[in-house]
């Protein structure tokens, strides 16, 4: 899709450097016209002026057509590419709660480890989600998922990348390790529960947490996204609202 978005801005400019090429070409021919009859006044006699008078007229004119034309064309342009924009982010962005959806994710992810940074990666999935949703209904549902991502946009730091998967599974990768991954886990866990507060202080949402870490070379999108998986289910299995590393932060390396 971006690939189809690029070739058609390249095929807009082209068509606007193509009509504004024709029609320069043809404001020159009427120049030249213009000099020509002036050159030759005083054979071509009283009929030249009138000539020149009215090329004169008509070589302004269709100069104004042209100023019109490229400005509206250029106005086409730009709404175009702020329409083409609209839709590149939006094909990035998942479109209830504003944050990277899984193709969004892919493409950072793979900068990542096209760049071989050392980074943590934070695979959430909710606690309690599912009763919320089949008891209160999706609407509720949905509010939980924007007021559940909006706080820990809040708690991340710069450089940090937060996406939905889908359903109430979100990935964090981040350039925290050791201790700080685990305040950072306490936040995300503490935000969470306070998801439904005022609306249902009796229901409580929480998040199980898997943690895999890229030590900068040698890992794989796939086994990295499967261990942090694995240590999430781990977590859950466990009590949930809580987190886990994976067992073995070289399975995420290719073997």
């Amino acid at each position: 899709m971006e690939v189809h978005q690029q070739q058609l801005v390249r095929h807009l400019r082209h068509r606007f450097a193509a009509l504004l090429a024709v029609s320069c070409c043809a404001w020159l021919g009427m120049a030249a016209m213009l000099v020509f009859v002036w050159w030759h006044r005083a054979q071509l006699g009283i009929a030249s002026y009138l000539g020149f008078a009215a090329g004169v007229v008509l070589s302004l004119a269709l100069l104004l057509c042209l100023v019109v034309i490229a400005v509206r064309l250029r106005g086409i342009m730009q709404v175009r590419s702020r329409l083409l924009s609209r839709l590149e982010h939006a094909s990035g962005h998942d479109e209830l709660t504003g944050l990277l959806n899984r193709r969004g994710f892919d493409a950072a992810l793979a900068q990542l480890l096209a760049g071989r940074h050392a980074f943590t990666l934070l695979y959430l999935d909710l606690d309690g989600f599912k009763q919320v949703n089949d008891g209160h209904g999706h609407e509720l549902g949905d509010q939980v998922l924007r007021a559940v991502a909006q706080g820990w946009e809040r708690t991340l730091r710069a450089g940090d990348v937060l996406a939905r998967l889908g359903g109430d599974e979100f990935v964090l990768i981040t350039q925290a390790s050791g201790t700080q991954v685990d305040a950072l886990c306490e936040r995300l866990i503490a935000v969470a529960g306070l998801a439904l507060a005022e609306e249902l202080p009796g229901l409580r949402i929480g998040v199980s947490i898997g943690i895999a870490a890229c030590p900068g070379q040698g890992c794989e999108a796939r086994r990295l996204l499967a261990s942090a998986d694995r240590a999430m289910l781990s977590a859950k299995a466990q009590g949930k609202s809580r987190y886990q590393r994976a067992l073995c932060e070289s399975s995420c390396s290719r073997g």
